[in-house]
């Protein structure tokens, strides 16, 4: 599987959110925009959702998750992702990216 090398800014048009790129388009216009609303409806609101990242480590369900998020929405520093080099992976009704 060759890795797709197009960025996801989250300015592309929205669609049809049951796709795997199309979730990855909402969470960076998400995250891009500091928009908590829609970051909120692009993840699983259940205990079993988990993130890792280097802001805060693991944090586990959404109450958890969204502190690291509004902490970072509402500090100093502007953030803005792009993701690239990535494929996506489908099984059992889940995907993730890689």
């Amino acid at each position: 599987m060759e890795p797709i090398q197009k960025a996801i800014t989250g300015k592309e048009e929205m669609g049809d959110l049951s796709t795997p790129f199309q979730a990855l388009v909402q969470f960076y216009s998400a995250f891009n925009n500091g928009n908590m609303s829609l970051m909120e409806d692009n993840w699983a609101n259940t205990d079993e959702i988990a993130m890792d990242n280097p802001l805060g480590g693991i944090k586990r369900g959404w109450t958890e998750i969204k502190q690291v998020y509004d902490k970072l929405f509402n500090g100093p520093a502007k953030v803005y992702v792009e993701y690239y080099d990535y494929t996506i992976h489908e099984t059992a009704g889940l995907f993730y990216a890689v």
